[in-house]
């Protein structure tokens, strides 16, 4: 059996301008991963059942960070500029792109990894200078669109299911 490593999800967020071809920067300098999926559950209690039934209508993903504040490092010099200009509304809007790397395809020569792309806000939270560390959560919105990633170099290539 194989174990899924912290390194084989990598999550990717696009720092390029609104209309400039997508220029990802890997968040890989965090401390923590933890993509909390946050259910919507509903209950029906009906009246043939002794228990309520539950069921879940959709799910709002979101992925806290903690990331080290390196100078140099593409994702902390984005979030750290970013923290200063304290962006509103649409402006903090990114596509993220997460790379399932512990999900290879059939294809060893060139492999590829499951991945989803999708809109997600940026909502700053702390600079802690003595953890060393810039806060902040991505909440995915809008849909996930599924689909496989390469990565080369450390720049991915996603490409959508049809």
């Amino acid at each position: 059996m194989e174990r899924l490593t912290k390194n084989q999800t990598i999550p990717f967020v696009n720092i390029a301008k609104g209309g400039e071809e997508a220029d990802y920067a890997r968040i890989g300098k965090s401390t923590i991963f933890d993509l909390v999926l946050n259910a919507n559950v509903v209950s029906a209690n009906y009246i043939e059942d002794e228990m309520p039934t539950d069921s879940v209508n959709f799910y709002k993903p979101t992925l806290a960070q903690e990331l080290a504040t390196i100078k140099g490092d593409k994702a902390f010099d984005y979030f750290y500029e970013m923290l200063y200009e304290l962006p509103l509304g649409e402006e903090l809007v990114h596509d993220v792109l997460l790379v399932f790397a512990g999900n290879k395809s059939a294809s060893d020569a060139a492999p590829s990894f499951n991945a989803w792309l999708v809109p997600a806000t940026v909502v700053l939270k702390n600079l802690n200078t003595v953890d060393e560390k810039i806060l902040f959560d991505l909440n995915f919105s809008g849909n996930i669109t599924k689909g496989t990633a390469t990565v080369s170099g450390g720049v991915p290539t996603f490409t959508p299911v049809a």
